[in-house]
This record gives C-alpha cells, structure tokens and sequence, in this order.
C-alpha cells in the first residue's frame, strides 16, 4: 500500500510505501471460494429442496429450488426471513415445532406433510436434523424436502384399487405373465371354497369343471392375446365339486414395451340369473298349470321328431287326448277343482309315458301325445288303451271328491296320415273327435282299416287276459336230448294257449302281445309256479330228475325282484334248484349289462342255472358276456337250421361253439330237424339239442311217458 508524505502547509513532498507478502491469504481465499462453489454445486444438484436456520427459525441459507418452491425469485430474497413470511401461519407454526423437537432432542426428525408451494398444497418427505456449530452447539436446524405427491396419489389410489377388491361382490383373480396366481380377493374364497393360500402360486386351470373343451380354451387365448380382453360364460367347479356357470372377464396388464406382466380376472358367479332365464324359458314354453309342454313347445319337438323318423325311416304317432265329463267337473265344483284334476291328470299320464315320449297341454282339458318312434302301428293302440285306462280310474280331489272321467283319444301316424306338423296334428283331432261321436271313453285311428285292426288286437288281448284268469293257458314241454348219450336231459317249458272254443292261438301271435300290454308278467310268473308244481308231480311218481328250463320276459327280468319269485317257487314245491334252468335273452342282458349281471348273480345265489338264449341273433360284448355267471349258450333256430346249407351259417355255429368251450360253457342247439344237422353238431362238440328230430313240445302227461320210456335218440 501506498501513502502521501506532506508538509506542515499541506504540501505532498513525497510518497510513503509498505509492501506486505498476502500469497496466503489469497490461497485460503481462493480455497474459500472453492469450497463455496463446491458446496453449492452440492446442494443445487440435489432432487430435492435443502435449507438451514437458525435458531429463531429465520434462514440463513436456501438452495434454488428450495426458494422457487415457495415463490422467491432468488435465495437471497429468503434470507432472515421465517415461515411465516413464506407458508400460511398453521403450517409454518408446525414447521417451528418440528424444528424446536429437532433442536431440543439434538436428534433428527422424518416427516411426511403438506406444504404450500406456489399456492398448491402438495406432500413432502422432509428430513430434519440439528445443526451444530465447531463447540458442538445446536445453533439451529437444517433440512431436506422432497415432493411425493406423485408417490401418496399412487398409494391412493392402490389404497382405493385395494378397497375395491376386498369390498367387490365379484371373484378377483391377478395372475402373473405364466398365469400364476399373485392375488385374490374375499368374493374368490367366497365363491370358489378356496382360501387365498390354498391358490396362491397355482394355475387358475384348477377351477376347470371339464364342461369345455381344449378348443374353447385356445379360442380363449387367442382372443385374449389379440386383443387384450375377453368376456364370456363358462362353466367351473368350486373346491367341493359343485359346477356352477360364471360371466367371466380377463384383461391383459403390460409393461411400457407392450409386454403382458399381469393378467386380471374378475368373474361373477351367475348361477341365479341362469335359473332365472330357465324359469323365463320354462314359462315361455310350458303350461303354467301341468308345467306340460305348451302347443309351441309341443309343436317343436313333433317337427324334430318328424325329422328324425324320415331319416332313420320310422314311424311316430300324433294322440290327441280330451277329457270326458271335465266341463261338468268343472260347473259342478268350481275352476279350483277343476285345475287340481287337470293337474292329477298330467301327473297321471305322465307316469305311463315311454322313454322318448312327449306329453303336452293344447289348452283347457286337451293334451297332446306324440309318440316316437313306433316299432309298429298297433304299439299307438296300447299306448292310447293304456291312457283310457288311467283316466277310467277314479281322481280322489283335495276336497274329499272323488270324480270319473274319462277320455277319447284321436290318432294319426306319420307317414300314413301326414307328413307335416299341420296335417298329423289336424287328423290326430279329427280322429278324437270320431272316438267321441262312437260313444266316448274310446280310441279312434284317423284311418278307418286300422281302428279294426286295433280293435281285434285289443279283442285277443282282453281274451288273453281272461285266459290266464280261467286256467286257458298250458305248459308243454320240448325235450332236450344229451347228444353223447341220447338221452333227455332236460326239456324247456313251453306257454301254450288253447281258447274255450277249441282253438289254439300261435306263441309268436300272444307273446309280443302280452310283452307288450305288460300280461307277460302275470303270465311269466304263473309258467315259472306251474313248471315247479309240475317238477313235484314228476319226482313224486318217481320220474328221474331233469333240468327244465323256462323262458325269463324282460319285464320279468327288470322287475327287481325274480330271485326272490323264483326262490320262493322252489322252496314251495320243494324243488332242488339245480333242476330248474332260466333262459335270458342277449337283447335282455345288453340293455344294461351291469345291472343284468347284478340280477344274474342273484339268481346265481339261488341256485338256478342259467342259459343265454337265441345266442348270435343279437350284439353281445364279449367283454361283459366273459362276466356273465351263465352256465350255457343256446344256438338260434335259424343258424341251426341252414348249418348244412349255408357256410356263413356254419361259421357262425363253429364260432359259437368254439367260444363256449374256451369259456367251459354247454352248448345246446334248438330247432334241430335234420339228421345231417345232427351229425354236423355233433362232430362239432355241441352238448345238447332240442327239436323236431326227436320230439315236439308235449303236454306234461306226454312228456312223462316219454321220460319213462326210456326212449333215445337215433342217429
């Protein structure tokens, strides 16, 4: 530094110079300096808003940010000055109480709050801490303060998507890109009987019920992969097994490059809305009295019927049914009495009604039949009889009434009388209305040459029915003859029918006709009581003992109970059970085959032997015939009869033959006439025969005298 050197006047006469060596003061400067740049690199840099006070709240430092936070256009605009100056006084009053926590404790406080920035509150997480000087003073408090508004909106809004999930009456499943599942919510568990921790990690495949199949679900994805969504309906099964229908969405959660990550199900369980649409649709098509089929529903299914008899080239009958006396009913006791017997009545046809049958109501007292298929014409006839004599019975009412009615029933058949819905349905009514004009309580066929024809059928059934109620039946028996030795082994019982006038009626003319009225089994057991009684008047004269066998009707069959008929006939006769031989049929066993052999062992247990009748006529599965307890096969009449004719016939008997032996079956042929035939069966290993070649079926009288004789068979 440089000063003037002057005189006692003032005068400058020269200059005074002190020079000083500041090289180190420059440096710390310059470090100073540095350090500052530093440091406020440091702090501007940061994300987020940092700051330092003093004691008394006021500012002693502020980054950039900070002071744009809350309205300063520069940071030394903050300077000395308090919250107050910048925040409203609630907030900047809880700001001075943190900061006097942080000051007082010396330890650091994390917040998270409101603040006021540019007149907008917005969430900071603001981090206190307690600023000391170099003697380790509390000289005040700094801080910093980042925005997480962004983070609270999306906690938000997770808090919010949460709620919804645990409080949604929907099923919510989320299921990672593999289709694991991350998360479900109550309404799940609820819905489905699986808790959360029983599903977490597995594939939402466990819910399948098996109703669709491989291709609805690659359907499924390929729609759901193309694009992003799909809704509809299936079927799943809840933990306990029950199968209920869904309405289920699924939608596709991607990443910012458009790759799945998520995949969110929400599913409703729609078993309610899917009764009620079957009510709706049960009541559109119903009778609301009978719950029968209505006209339209009716009237469909009849064109559907139609469709398949003229592809498979069968026959269908239309019956129109009305009833007779309703209207007095009704005038007599009221609508209420006379819905009550409307309703009795459906309930009542409705139980005689075949497999496949459709009954419905046209309206008021008339119904609607349609019979389908046919076997033959005459079957319309039965089922019509059958209809008259339910209604002829007496409907006690719910009033303590008893009423009679009764019905006239019209027919038409398809194709004879029409082959449309409008012209079978037309002279089905034409028809009933003839049954009425011939005295009620009847049948008519709309054609004129088969109401005779039904009339003489149901003529020979009602005789039928007489016969066995005055002993018109007989029992003849066809010997059966060991071919190795010539000797009658045994016979078959045989229905024989000889009228009061003399006359005999054919088995192939009263048989199909008493199967089908259901008089077979009146007359199965009656041939079944009568063999046996027979049997004892043998042994009792002394006779040898033989093995005869009696023909078993499918109703017979099926009825539940002929071990118990069987076994009671035997222990009233005292008949040994080996001596007594039921002959079944194919068609009969293959009906149902496992309940056929659950009533062939019971009959097994009793002790009868049993023998599959007519065998090769029908369609046997060998793998259940190896499981029926049978002790023979019976080779039919008709290959029987062309072995020495026919060669397909001659394997077929070969074939039979060869198959009983490896099963260690007897084999016994019927409607054997012929010596060549004899001969045949015999080089063949055929153990028994029966027919014209040694004896037709006798009266019991006749067969007796044969068995007694002694008499053989000659080759």
């Amino acid at each position: 530094s440089k000063v003037p050197l002057k005189d006692k006047d003032g005068k400058v006469f020269g200059v005074l110079g002190l020079y000083q060596n500041i090289t180190a003061k420059k440096q710390a400067e310059e470090k100073l300096a540095l350090r500052e740049s530093y440091l406020t690199a440091i702090i501007e840099n940061q994300p987020g808003l940092i700051w330092l006070k003093d004691r008394e709240g006021k500012y002693l430092a502020v980054s950039q940010k900070f002071a744009h936070a809350f309205g300063a256009k520069s940071p030394e605009m903050m300077l000395g000055k308090t919250d107050l100056d910048f925040s409203p006084k609630e907030m900047a009053e809880q700001y001075r109480a943190d900061d006097a926590k942080v000051m007082n404790s010396g330890k650091s406080l994390s917040v998270e709050e409101v603040v006021n920035v540019n007149g907008q509150q917005v969430w900071h997480e603001t981090y206190k801490t307690p600023a000391f000087n170099a003697e380790g003073e509390v000289i005040g408090t700094t801080g910093m303060a980042r925005d997480i508004t962004t983070r609270r909106k999306a906690e938000e809004q997770l808090r919010e998507a949460a709620a919804v999930m645990q409080n949604t009456h929907e099923g919510v499943m989320i299921t990672d890109a593999a289709s694991a599942l991350l998360a479900v919510n109550p309404a799940f568990t609820r819905m489905t009987g699986y808790s959360e921790e029983e599903v977490l990690g597995k594939n939402p495949r466990l819910l399948n019920s098996g109703r669709q199949d491989k291709a609805f679900y690659q359907a499924l994805w390929k729609d759901l992969m193309a694009h992003g969504f799909w809704q509809g309906e299936l079927w799943n099964r809840r933990k306990n097994g029950e199968v209920y229908p869904q309405l289920l969405t699924i939608s596709t959660i991607r990443d910012d490059n458009g790759q799945p990550i998520r995949y969110l199900g929400v599913f409703a369980d729609i078993t309610q809305l899917k009764e009620n649409q079957a009510k709706l649709e049960f009541m559109a098509h119903h009778d609301p009295l009978t719950k029968l089929p209505n006209r339209s529903l009716a009237e469909s299914r009849l064109e559907r019927e139609l469709e398949q008899a003229h592809r498979h080239d069968q026959q269908l009958s239309v019956l129109f049914i009305d009833l007779d006396r309703f209207k007095q009913v009704n005038d007599s006791f009221g609508h209420l009495v006379g819905d009550e017997l409307l309703v009795s009545v459906a309930g009542r046809l409705n139980e005689r009604l075949r497999e496949g049958d459709t009954l419905g109501r046209l309206g008021g007292d008339e119904f609607i039949l349609i019979a389908s298929p046919l076997q033959e014409k005459q079957d319309a006839a039965i089922i019509a009889r059958d209809f008259i004599n339910a209604l002829s019975e007496p409907f006690q009412l719910s009033n303590g009434v008893e009423v009679f009615i009764g019905g006239s029933i019209g027919i038409s058949l398809f194709p004879d009388d029409g082959k449309t819905v409008a012209d079978l349905t037309k002279n089905a009514d034409a028809a009933m209305y003839l049954a009425k004009e011939n005295g009620r309580n009847q049948f008519s066929f709309y054609t004129s040459a088969l109401n005779a024809d039904a009339r003489n059928k149901l003529e020979l059934e009602n005789d039928l029915r007489r016969a066995v109620l005055h002993n018109e039946l007989l029992i003849h028996f066809q010997p059966k003859v060991d071919i190795r030795t010539g000797i009658i082994c045994g016979a078959e019982a045989l229905a024989r029918w000889k009228k009061s006038d003399g006359s005999w009626i054919a088995p192939g003319q009263f048989i199909p006709l008493a199967e089908k009225s259901g008089v077979i089994l009146t007359i199965g057991n009656w041939v079944l009581e009568h063999t046996c009684a027979q049997m004892r008047a043998w042994l009792d004269a002394g006779l040898p003992e033989v093995c005869v066998a009696v023909n078993v009707s499918a109703r017979q069959f099926r009825s539940g109970h002929l071990d118990k008929l069987v076994a009671a006939a035997l222990d009233k006769f005292k008949i040994p059970p080996y001596c007594l031989e039921l002959e079944l049929t194919e068609s009969m066993l293959m009906h149902e085959p496992d309940r056929a052999i659950s009533t062939m062992n019971k009959l097994t247990k009793v002790g009868v032997k049993l023998s599959l009748d007519d065998f090769g006529t029908g369609y046997s599965n060998f793998g259940y015939l190896r499981r029926f307890p049978i002790d023979s096969l019976k080779i039919d009449q008709s290959f029987v009869q062309g072995v020495t004719m026919r060669a397909e016939d001659a394997m077929i008997v070969d074939s039979i033959i060869g198959l009983a032996q490896r099963m260690k079956l007897r084999v016994i042929s019927e409607g054997v006439e012929t010596r060549e035939q004899l001969a045949y069966l015999s080089t063949r290993g055929c153990d028994e025969l029966q027919g014209f070649l040694f004896s037709k079926a006798l009266p019991a009288d006749e067969f007796a005298a044969l068995l007694k004789s002694g008499k053989k068979l000659e080759r």
